[in-house]
């Protein structure tokens, strides 16, 4: 589940019964929705304005902050010198977004509930933890069977997970990207290469000249 190392999320596959009970039952009325969609499996509560709201209070509860950081930062993980997105605040972010947009709080509150739920395998009793406190193996293997299960809530959170990481000033400096507005400065672009129009110079006239 590491998108950073390009795991296709849509190639991903598992066996294992990870879902039991009331995820089974959450996951397969996800399923049998036919939401309208945009930009492939994503659904339209999914997209929201790029910016977070600043004077909205979250409605995160704790357990559910802690849970969605997890999340974050196990499909954005941390690198040398640089925290992963939920350590980075965007559960911070996403919890904002959330109280703007009744949609997408649906849509992630039953997603973070089948990954929960989804941590009980083999009968075993949910840990007091959930998902947090499962292994790192088997929190990708959760994230995996949530993914093939609800495709829409898992397009939504991947695209705010990196909407969230790659926005931040601190990642724009590893990553030596100028943060700055495009005008009145501009962006630096490369020295445009005239020998690009040396193809076009060689065809014939293809237009029809008019008086």
């Amino acid at each position: 589940m590491d998108y950073q190392d390009n795991d296709a999320a849509g190639r991903a596959r598992t066996s294992d019964p990870a879902t039991t009970g009331v995820a089974t039952g959450l996951v397969t009325a996800a399923m049998n929705e036919e939401p309208t969609t945009v930009a492939g499996s994503q659904v339209t509560a999914g997209v929201t304005p790029r910016e977070a709201p600043v004077d909205l209070p979250g409605v995160l509860a704790e357990d559910q902050r802690t849970l969605l950081t997890t999340i974050l930062d196990r499909l954005v993980p941390a690198r040398a010198g640089l925290a992963g997105a939920g350590g980075l605040g965007g559960a911070a972010v996403l919890d904002r977004t959330f109280a703007a947009s009744p949609a997408l709080r649906r849509l992630f509150f039953e997603g973070l509930t089948a990954i929960d739920m989804a941590s009980v395998g083999d009968g075993n009793p949910l840990p007091n933890g959930g998902f947090v406190e499962l292994s790192p193996e088997d929190q990708q293997r959760v994230l995996r069977s949530v993914e093939i299960a609800l495709p829409s809530f898992f397009a939504a959170l991947v695209d705010h997970a990196y909407r969230g990481y790659y926005t931040r000033p601190e990642v724009h400096r590893v990553l030596g990207y100028a943060n700055r507005p495009p005008q009145p400065d501009g962006q630096q672009l490369p020295p445009f290469n005239v020998a690009l129009l040396d193809r076009q110079r060689l065809r014939l006239p293809f237009w029809r000249r008019t008086r």
